[in-house]
């Protein structure tokens, strides 16, 4: 008998082997669904209060903590989620940048580095968000003590921005350099760590987040969220790509 005739078919897998095309697509549309789940997310959020500034008194804010106990939590619990959301979003798509980079990519490599940043800030954020709101709703709090934990959150929401916008500098030289994604988010990419690091000269304005600044914040938040989605919708539509020669 040939011994040919109980082979796998010449091309093919073998049994029990996954083709590589289906094996890199896996990530990319778990990148995908979480992308697409933290726009939504981050939408919901919208809805929902602001945490206050440290712009308002001791008791105001201990007022509008307790006013909207109910609300403030439901932000969290979404922002929470977005977090998880945008941390598989991360892996998935550091996957498809290292494919095309290599392992030695460097910039793949700081677009994770800085993304664990920006998540783990927001972890951070959160966790303060909730300090605060447990705080206010506990008796008689220490107007000092609002106004610190404010403050600090507030400092840390800042710190998001630079590593917001070495994320998608990293991003964007290793889009444009390989070509893993569509070269068009590459330069939007560029321009939105170009207006998140413009934007960083609101944190030493005496009224952040107003004049021309404070647009540009706006702009590089909104910027940031709409390559998120198109990048999400880029790898849902074209999963598993594979370098040239690969």
């Amino acid at each position: 008998m040939d011994a040919r005739a109980n082979s796998a078919p010449s091309g093919g897998p073998t049994p029990g082997q996954v083709r590589p095309e289906r094996a890199t697509g896996r990530p990319d549309r778990w990148a995908a669904v979480a992308g697409l789940v933290f726009t939504a997310l981050v939408v919901a959020s919208i809805f929902t209060p602001a945490p206050p500034g440290t712009n308002s008194p001791a008791e105001d804010i201990a007022a509008q903590l307790a006013a909207d106990s109910t609300a403030h939590r439901l932000s969290l619990l979404l922002g929470f989620l977005a977090d998880v959301a945008f941390l598989v979003f991360l892996a998935g798509l550091w996957s498809r940048l290292r494919r095309w980079e290599g392992p030695s990519g460097m910039f793949a490599a700081l677009f994770l580095t800085a993304g664990a940043a920006v998540v783990a800030l927001m972890l951070v954020s959160g966790g303060l968000n909730l300090a605060l709101l447990q705080y206010a709703s506990g008796g008689q709090p220490d107007p000092a003590a609002l106004l610190a934990l404010t403050a600090l959150n507030e400092w840390v929401g800042a710190a998001i921005i630079p590593a917001s916008g070495a994320m998608f500098l990293g991003a964007a030289v290793a889009i444009l350099t390989t070509r893993a994604l569509p070269q068009w988010l590459g330069w939007l990419a560029a321009a939105t760590a170009l207006l998140l690091l413009i934007s960083l000269v609101g944190i030493f304005q005496t009224t952040p987040g107003e004049g021309v600044v404070g647009i540009v914040g706006f702009v590089g938040f909104l910027l940031f969220m709409v390559w998120v989605l198109a990048t999400s919708v880029v790898l849902l539509l074209r999963p598993g790509r594979q370098p040239a020669g690969a």
